[in-house]
């Protein structure tokens, strides 16, 4: 997280956020997977205890060609499980159109998995 936080190679910033999610899910859930709907790519999707969970990984969603384009992949799943957007923009969590929108660093922290 050090790295990620503190990096100055701005490219792989979402990258590597992507590889630290996917080992926190490892952990909290056992298998991940990487999921499509209507042809777009869905970054994690979960079968853990709590059931069915889907997570998309972005480093911001500050700009809005970007807001527009990261959690339209979890828009297209048309199921009610939850749906998380993960990202490095320290704010407030917020829900939107179903989709959870969560600073990185307080959902790695949470502990509370089935609230997510």
């Amino acid at each position: 997280m050090r790295r990620i936080l503190c990096s100055n190679n701005v490219r792989d910033i979402g990258r590597l956020l992507e590889n630290v999610v996917f080992l926190e899910l490892m952990r909290r859930e056992g298998d991940v997977y990487v999921g499509q709907s209507s042809g777009s790519e869905i970054d994690f999707v979960t079968n853990g205890p709590g059931g069915r969970r889907y997570y998309q990984v972005s480093e911001s969603v500050h700009d809005s060609a970007t807001l527009d384009r990261e959690p339209s992949s979890l828009r297209a799943v048309r199921d009610n499980y939850p749906k998380t957007l993960i990202t490095l923009d320290d704010e407030r969590p917020y829900s939107h159109e179903g989709i959870r929108q969560i600073y990185a660093l307080d959902w790695l922290l949470n502990e509370d998995h089935k609230k997510q």
